[in-house]
């Protein structure tokens, strides 16, 4: 048989697809100290970047307990393949993965030299110019207090504070499992969410600025799951407004469910909302939520007559809980959504200056609540007057998220006893390669 020239080339590309495709997908091994390769359990490599460098489709890369801190101790992490799982929460060994227990921090080294330029602003970063589709991070702490500057207890908004939101991403399907987030000068999760599998369940989202968890990104046909999560202590950015807990955007159905938003901050009446619906996504579930102390109220949203309406009185919960009613508050489903004290019981010395700088008075909050809050931790029945530019912003301590900020209401917010998966390189190659006969000679500059 006679090979032309154009079936020389098409196999000649053939053989180099095949041959620059990895045979199986890899688990990586990751732990401080480590003097390995990365390649098994029992040789690991000493930093994540190195194995996120050498990830392949399909990959997984496992981390033990321990602080890291990325190249240069800039604090960033890339993910520049599909289909890649970023686990942590296990034990030095890899025998025992719990990520409530094991910490497995991501955080900018406390020396950190180098300036921002080229940098993401977040602290686990899709790479915006390749896919990143399928990406699941699973079992971390990632904590911005080392990026930002304090002065006696208030944040700085300007250099050398680093801003930035913590988890960003712009490919499809993005799942964020059982982590902690902390103390971004910014909001907590901002991602371009494209795909119908996108989850945000069961994390800890604590001390945001602006907004916790914004979909306004959301391509059309999209789907979050937003279910099971702690969303507490959020604050006013200046030239923002207050705090969001979840910010719904336009497009795509979000589904926001049994999660707990607790202490959202508003300054000068504006925002402090749970939940911010102001571009009238219809598409939009809110079912089983708790709510406490957000002192703006507990969803805005514009109707379908283009008004823009603020759920504050627990009357109007209940309207809203009415499943006859809830398309009018442009809603597809909507229920047993209640405001209650969840049992949280957070840092005292940071819950008592948190308290003093918003000043809590009447009007939107349940004073009755609160006053009883209070009693439980301890602190006065009332809230000094609270400042516009003390206590600001302080840093959450690491050390009172689990259990203080776990519900005692059970099946709502974030749990350290939730189950917690395990991951197989093998089992993740969720993405199906698959081949199609081109004619080469159609190719033309421009074309398909």
């Amino acid at each position: 048989m006679r090979l032309t020239l154009t079936k020389i080339f098409m196999l000649s590309c053939v053989l180099m697809l095949l041959t620059a495709l990895p045979a199986f997908a890899a688990d990586w091994y990751v732990s401080v100290g480590g003097t390995g390769r990365g390649n098994a359990p029992d040789a690991p490599t000493d930093e994540i970047w190195k194995a996120l460098e050498k990830a392949v489709r399909g990959d997984v890369v496992h981390v033990s307990e321990g602080t890291y801190t990325g190249k240069a101790g800039s604090g960033h992490f890339i993910i520049k393949v599909p289909n890649l799982t970023l686990v942590g929460g296990y034990k030095a060994g890899f025998a025992e993965r719990n990520p409530f227990k094991n910490f497995t921090i991501l955080e900018r080294a406390k020396d950190y030299k180098g300036d921002w330029t080229g940098l993401p602003e977040a602290i686990v970063a899709g790479d915006e110019h390749v896919d990143h589709s399928n990406f699941i991070l699973d079992g971390f702490v990632l904590n911005a207090e080392s990026r930002n500057y304090y002065n006696n207890n208030v944040l700085a908004l300007k250099a050398p504070t680093y801003p930035g939101m913590l988890i960003q991403t712009n490919s499809a399907n993005t799942k964020i499992r059982n982590n902690i987030l902390l103390n971004p000068a910014g909001d907590g999760i901002y991602c371009t969410w494209q795909g119908k599998e996108n989850e945000i369940v069961n994390n800890y989202i604590i001390n945001t600025f602006y907004a916790a968890i914004e979909t306004r990104s959301a391509q059309p046909g999209s789907k979050i799951l937003i279910k099971n999560n702690t969303i507490a202590f959020g604050w006013f950015y200046p030239s923002k407004g207050g705090h969001i807990g979840v910010f719904v955007g336009r497009l795509g159905e979000t589904i926001i469910d049994s999660n707990v938003f607790a202490f959202i901050q508003t300054e000068d009446g504006e925002s402090g909302y749970a939940v911010t619906n102001t571009y009238g996504n219809s598409d939009t579930v809110m079912t089983n939520n708790v709510f406490f102390s957000t002192t703006g109220g507990y969803y805005k949203y514009m109707d379908g007559n283009k008004q823009s309406l603020v759920v504050w009185k627990p009357s109007e919960l209940d309207e809203m809980n009415d499943p006859d009613l809830c398309l009018d508050f442009m809603l597809a489903e909507s229920g047993d959504n209640r405001e209650v004290d969840p049992g949280i019981r957070p840092d005292k010395e940071f819950a008592t200056k948190f308290a003093n700088y918003i000043g809590s008075s009447p009007g939107k909050l349940n004073m009755d609540a609160m006053n009883q809050w209070r009693q439980a931790m301890g602190m006065p029945l009332q809230a000094e007057a609270g400042s516009a530019r003390k206590n600001y912003g302080f840093a959450y301590p690491l050390s009172a998220v689990v259990p203080n900020l776990t519900a005692s209401i059970k099946g709502v917010g974030a749990s350290h006893e939730a189950s917690i998966p395990s991951y197989k390189s093998e089992e993740n190659l969720a993405e199906k390669l698959s081949y199609e006969a081109i004619d080469f000679a159609n190719f033309k500059k421009g074309g398909a």
